[in-house]
């Protein structure tokens, strides 16, 4: 710690040790669970101040802050190392440091952005039951278990609004009360030698982060049980059906082994009512693995049908289409990316940020956009269902040939009568009736021309027709897992 009084500039690591001892001295006090950890600390400083720091005890610590005999001798020897460190911490805080300390507040992201993903996947989740009944011949349960994972998240969402409300303005430990940290968020303090949970939300309040961080998996897991199931029962083909069973295996485990972890991540499950209970896995590390195992699950599911897309036979057109359609899902895959990064910048205790809700922000979008990413196929059945592209058939390419055709003869038949006419008063009658029996000749050769030119369209065209209905005769069942896409 510097303890210059003259233009202080405090570094990371002097912030860092200001909420670290903020931490220690404000669960360690009871007695002043109702004012700032910073006014806490002031009486601290005030009382060495008073005693020259003599008579600081464990004894006098209970008698004056209500610390619990067993929490002021570790208070003083594993919070803070000594009673003389304990004297210069505080008095440093109090009267040299307090002025230039930071006041970093929380985001406001959370409800607008659960409020709008909300009410666009609810339409689109709408779009698709839609489609699946009018087009696709009925709801099937890759559906339903989309429908489930929807309703999870909406469930997940509104656990994590209530997080962000309860939460402080403010997200500085110095710059609240206990109750209001105890009463808000999630707290973690890191000593050199301890790491330890302090406090979490209840559904009233202390358990809600802990809720969130212990129902993520399972939400992640149904979404992703929508979409293996659905490539499934897409085709028979058996890489496909053993890379859904390994994947499937894979969320499985990954979601079992979080939320276990989650369970006897320290001695009481209730670990806000112990806040001096030691983890035994440390939850960040946790969500750290846990969401490291997801997104190779995303990519696995994003790269799964790409083989079956490419052996199909398939114009260069819907190919394309198909393969944009499924690759929408790398969209989920960076959203994942971007949650996972800031779990490592944000859900960490450290100077620039002692706030989890921009990870709580990061796993609405993740979830919300697996969910519209999963949905895209039947929507572009129910759009081209709709708003279908005009085809050039047989009987439309002919009726438009023989437009034209009718056109050009009357335009070249009324230029040949004009020309005739010129000259009818002319005593060259001969002329005249051999050129426009010449002009007529060109025109009828024209007119054949482009009938014959016509036929070669219409024959090109029920080429096309024949060797596509033979083509969906071949591989009718890998032809109905991309139905939606053609």
């Amino acid at each position: 710690m510097s303890n210059s009084s003259e233009a202080i500039v405090l570094t990371s690591d002097d912030v860092y040790a200001v909420l670290n001892v903020a931490l220690w001295i404000g669960v360690g006090s009871p007695n002043y669970y109702n004012i700032s950890t910073m006014d806490v600390m002031q009486k601290y400083a005030d009382w060495v101040i008073e005693t020259n720091c003599t008579g600081i005890t464990p004894e006098e610590i209970t008698k004056r802050f209500g610390t619990k005999p067993e929490d002021a001798s570790r208070l003083i020897g594993e919070g803070i190392p000594s009673v003389n460190a304990l004297c210069a911490a505080t008095t440093t805080i109090a009267y040299q440091w307090r002025d230039y300390l930071p006041h970093p507040t929380n985001t406001d992201v959370v409800v607008p952005l659960y409020a709008t993903f909300t009410a666009l996947t609810a339409i689109v989740m709408a779009l698709r039951l839609w489609s699946r009944y009018k087009i696709a011949g009925g709801i099937r349960s890759f559906d339903w278990l989309a429908i489930a994972g929807f309703f999870l998240t909406v469930v997940w969402g509104a656990i994590a609004v209530y997080h962000s409300v309860a939460s402080t303005h403010l997200q500085a430990y110095y710059d609240m009360s206990w109750d209001q940290i105890r009463n808000s968020r999630r707290v973690r303090a890191l000593p050199i030698k301890y790491t330890f949970m302090i406090a979490e939300l209840t559904l009233q309040r202390r358990k809600a982060y802990k809720i969130l961080v212990m129902f993520y998996p399972w939400v992640m897991m149904v979404i992703k049980f929508s979409l293996l199931i659905f490539y499934y029962r897409m085709t028979k083909w058996n890489y496909i059906h053993w890379s859904v069973w390994a994947t499937t295996f894979i969320v499985i485990a990954n979601t079992v082994s979080a939320f276990v972890l989650y369970i006897v991540q320290y001695p009481h499950i209730d670990n806000w009512n112990h806040p001096f209970e030691h983890e035994r896995v440390e939850r960040r590390t946790i969500q750290i693995a846990t969401s490291a195992v997801y997104i190779a699950t995303d990519v696995i599911i994003w790269v799964m049908p790409m083989p079956l897309v490419f052996q199909l036979k398939l114009y260069p057109r819907e190919r394309i289409l198909a393969l944009f359609t499924f690759s929408l899902g790398a969209v989920a895959c960076v959203a994942s990316c971007i949650r996972l990064d800031s779990i490592l910048k944000y859900d960490s205790f450290s100077p620039q940020s002692s706030s989890s809700l921009l990870v709580d922000a990061w796993t609405i979008v993740e979830l919300y956009l697996t969910l519209l990413c999963a949905s895209a196929p039947a929507i572009r059945a129910l759009a081209i269902h709709y708003a279908p592209k005009v085809l050039n058939s047989v009987g439309s390419a002919a009726f438009s040939t023989a437009a034209t055709t009718s056109t050009t003869i009357a335009k070249k038949t009324g230029s040949a009568t004009s020309n005739t006419s010129v000259n009818t008063g002319s005593a060259q009658k001969q002329d005249v009736k051999t050129t426009v029996t010449s002009e007529l000749d060109d025109i009828e050769k024209e007119v054949e021309k482009e009938f014959r030119q016509a036929e070669r369209e219409a024959a090109r065209e029920a080429q096309k027709e024949a060797e596509r209905q033979a083509q969906e005769e071949a591989e009718k069942e890998a032809k109905n897992g991309v139905e939606n896409l053609a």
